[in-house]
């Protein structure tokens, strides 16, 4: 084992190259899973981002939703208080939930 001869030498290089291309394949087939995920990964935050774009839609069409029944309420409460000319407590507790809502908005 002192002397380095020609067919350790070849051995040697042949390990070497073995080696070489097992770890480009390894590296290439790592690669072809990254982007066959890529899609998946995409779709996945495409899916997050409209979840919350849903929900932030939802949240405010509920708030007008709510709006609408205050303000509806106080016409109710107006056109009572023209009809008979004493609907005053209604008229206060719909003028406390207009401001209410206004407040809370």
């Amino acid at each position: 084992m002192d002397k380095l001869t020609p067919d350790m030498m070849m051995t040697f290089l042949v390990v070497a190259a073995v080696l070489l291309a097992f770890t480009l394949s390894c590296w290439a087939l790592a690669e072809k899973i990254k982007k066959a995920r890529e899609p998946k990964d995409k779709l996945a935050q495409w899916q997050q981002e409209t979840n919350d774009k849903l929900q932030n839609d939802k949240k405010r069409l509920d708030s007008l939703e709510r709006g609408q029944g205050v303000m509806l309420r106080g016409i109710d409460a107006i056109i009572s208080h023209e009809v008979n000319g004493n609907s005053i407590d209604k008229l206060k507790k719909s003028q406390q939930e207009i401001m209410d809502y206004l407040i809370d908005r």
